[in-house]
């Protein structure tokens, strides 16, 4: 009898707490993807690895978002996320994970976000929908076992959602102010990525507040002015501050953290950076030698398809010309890696890969994100990050549109309205500028996948209803809805000979399931066959995208961009050696030894021009190794005179030319000349703007170049030439690959 009654008593349990124990089975699966094996992505970004390092040395350091130990020059992102990595190492040590476990929460927050502000006015079910395809977006795992900061950026964007929905139902403008602030905080995470939700918090709010129009006016002007305050307390802090007391803002032109939103941050992304790909930009260029190690080898990768014209158009105007042979590039870690020109590409990639291992991108910088188009979410290296159910959540977008337009013709405005909006227009508005902008990284898509979870969600939860309801046009729209989102990611399946045999197989038994007990219905209306109609769509739709995500869990994935996808993966199932980080490599630097045996305190460890080249020599000894140029190699944190000054007081000893390292100078000229060149010849729809956006970045650069050259001739003539054999164990005739520069002594 006892047993019986337990038995009773745990089934009620499970009926009452069913979505409770389902949405915690959903977050643990979203953590275990975002934190599981996290340590073998080393250290991962170093450029943002070796800051915090610095900032938890200082309180200085930590609030002006130091670089290097020294203080001499920041990185070229606003504080909040970084503080918070910094925080965590305080707490837990300087461990790559410890930097990587703020995003991993980051993205499994996010998720329970995504299930609370879609269940606040839909059914469970279709919370649990939305959370679950969250926590399977490809790009969004890739980016939460990084230490990039966008995962902290949609959270903060998240939680104001919740206070703007809390706004519009309660008719509160303090839940208005509060959401402000959030977005405020938001741009200090990831600076003007955080406006793009701004069109739809803006449209949301005036069309569903409660108030008067004139009242959701006021409201709107006194919020925007919270969020204008809180965005830019830290930059106006940093800029009244006295400039020769705090780091020189990086990849800025004047010092100023103003400049740096307005130029590299801003006008440039959405033009499209400078350099499109070429040299001394962040996304591609030469860049000084990584202490130690040996340069990544290309192993056998499987190569991602080429989908549609668009990308290949686009890798073909943006790859820099040099990248057919024997090129180095650079990431925005500053891991230095080899290009193998034609013999070392594989079909179906761009020339200029970054990393060695076939991540690496043309058009846009780095990343091949192709040309500006309509189509251009569709391409070969976007469509697996982000785009997998674009094509159903345009067909729920109609959906949507059409009720929306029947009940505000009855003049019927309510909290789910509201919401679809927001959504549609979150969607929508990320799919315009993606679509359109000039430069970006794949992995800044993960901002889609909020909108895309929601719409996934509730659309899929609406068309169900409209079935129910014996809705002709819902019960079209849902079954065109799911067959053509399962064809366009067969068709992008297809193209990976080593997925056919398994994954469309399964894929379509997903289909057939879904269309079987789509018939079933129709012959027999059944709540149980319509629950096995979601069932088998939302299986059938998340099974390739769920693949994709497990690929950065089981394979360390890229340091500097992060991706999803096969190309994570050799032909022999193990990672590639890029992909095993290349910090472990620094340590047993002869460079870097030779350096730390001959440090004196009181002066610098090494002097470089960009920090890729010191990156990794702060994360290994925390010693005040200098990188003038910054990024870019184009800060001008250090001039002629400064460096004699410094030079005479012994505080700059050693200082290290890489043979690439002026990429700002001579270099620059060339590689932007041949690839506005290749622009010109293979992409005639781009080139007028691509060629002006370089011109214009090359006028901007002009004066950095002259000052950091004549700092480089001064370096060559008053300093002495150390033989590489003292360091590498090889004469200087034999460096290669990432010890490719020259270490000199100023005595």
């Amino acid at each position: 009898m006892n047993t019986e009654k337990k038995r009773i008593n745990l089934l009620d349990f499970i009926k009452k707490y069913k979505y409770e124990m389902t949405l915690a089975c959903i977050l643990i699966l979203s953590f275990g993807l975002n934190f599981y094996a996290i340590s073998a992505n080393g250290t991962a970004n170093e450029y943002y690895s070796a800051a915090i390092k610095s900032m938890t040395m200082s309180f200085k350091n930590f609030f002006f978002v130091a670089f290097d130990p020294s203080g001499m020059v920041s990185v070229d992102k606003p504080p909040l996320g970084f503080w918070i990595q910094a925080v965590f190492v305080l707490i837990f040590g300087y461990h790559g994970w410890a930097m990587m476990l703020p995003q991993a929460l980051a993205g499994t927050f996010s998720c329970f976000m995504m299930y609370r502000l879609v269940g606040r006015y839909f059914p469970k079910g279709a919370a649990l929908i939305s959370a679950l395809t969250f926590a399977l977006t490809p790009i969004v795992v890739a980016v939460s076992r990084n230490n990039t900061i966008d995962m902290q950026l949609i959270f903060c964007l998240l939680l104001a959602t919740d206070f703007l929905f809390s706004a519009i139902q309660k008719g509160k403008w303090r839940y208005l102010f509060i959401a402000s602030i959030f977005i405020g905080l938001g741009f200090n995470i990831k600076m003007l990525q955080a406006y793009l939700i701004i069109p739809a918090f803006a449209a949301v709010y005036l069309i569903f507040a409660k108030e008067k129009l004139v009242k959701r006016f006021i409201a709107g002007i006194i919020s925007m002015v919270l969020v204008f305050a809180v965005s830019f307390a830290w930059v106006f802090a940093v800029d009244l501050y006295p400039s020769n007391s705090r780091p020189y803002v990086d990849s800025s032109t004047n010092n100023t953290v103003t400049e740096l939103i307005l130029g590299h941050n801003g006008l440039e992304r959405i033009q499209g950076q400078g350099n499109g790909g070429g040299m001394g930009q962040k996304g591609e260029g030469g860049n000084g030698p990584s202490p130690g190690g040996t340069p990544p080898q290309n192993g056998n990768m499987q190569a991602p398809p080429n989908m549609g014209s668009s990308s290949s158009s686009g890798t073909t105007a943006s790859t820099n010309k040099s990248t057919t042979s024997n090129t180095n590039t650079n990431t925005e870690a500053g891991t230095n890696t080899s290009s193998n020109g034609s013999d070392g590409q594989m079909r179906g990639m761009p020339s200029g890969s970054h990393d060695g291992t076939h991540n690496g991108q043309g058009g846009g910088g780095m990343d091949n994100i192709g040309s500006t188009s309509i189509v251009r979410m569709w391409t070969s290296n976007l469509f697996g990050q982000a785009s997998w159910l674009f094509a159903f959540c345009f067909i729920a977008i109609l959906a949507f549109m059409l009720s929306l337009i029947k009940n505000f013709k009855k003049k019927q405005r309510d909290m789910k309205q509201c919401s679809m909006v927001f959504w549609t227009l979150w969607f929508l508005t990320m799919f315009v500028f993606f679509s359109f902008a000039g430069f970006y990284h794949r992995y800044y898509l993960c901002m889609f996948a909020p909108g895309v979870a929601a719409l996934t969600g509730i659309g899929l939860h609406e068309l169900i209803k409209g079935v129910k309801e014996k809705s002709k046009f819902k019960t079209i729209l849902l079954l065109v809805a799911v067959l053509s989102c399962m064809g366009l990611q067969i068709y992008y399946v297809w193209q990976y000979a080593s997925l056919r045999l398994w994954l469309i197989p399964a894929m379509a038994i997903g289909i057939i399931g879904f269309l079987v007990f789509f018939l079933f219905h129709l012959k027999k209306e059944s709540e149980v066959w319509r629950r096995l109609i979601a069932t088998f769509a939302i299986i059938s739709m998340l099974m390739a995208p769920t693949y994709w995500a497990l690929t950065p869990v089981f394979n360390a994935g890229s340091a500097s961009f992060p991706y999803a996808g096969p190309e994570l993966i050799s032909s022999s199932g193990k990672m590639s050696s890029q992909n095993a980080g290349s910090a472990s490599k620094s340590s047993s630097s002869g460079l870097q030894a030779y350096l730390v045996s001959h440090y004196k305190e009181g002066s610098y460890l090494v002097v470089a021009q960009r920090s890729q080249t010191v990156a990794s020599m702060i994360i290994n000894t925390g010693l005040p190794a200098y990188a003038y140029g910054g990024f870019l190699g184009s800060d001008n944190s250090l001039t002629l005179s400064e460096l004699k000054k410094q030079v005479a007081e012994g505080k700059i000893t050693y200082f290290l030319l890489s043979e690439m390292g002026n990429m700002n100078g001579n270099h620059e000229t060339n590689a932007v000349t041949g690839s506005t060149k290749s622009t010109t010849t293979n992409n005639s729809s781009n080139s007028s703007s691509t060629t002006t956006t370089k011109t214009k970045t090359l006028a901007k650069n002009s004066i950095a170049n002259g000052s950091n050259q004549e700092i480089t001739n001064y370096v060559k003539e008053h300093a002495t030439l150390i033989d590489a054999s003292e360091y590498n164990g090889s004469s200087s005739s034999d460096r290669g690959g990432e010890q490719s520069g020259s270490l000199y002594l100023f005595q």
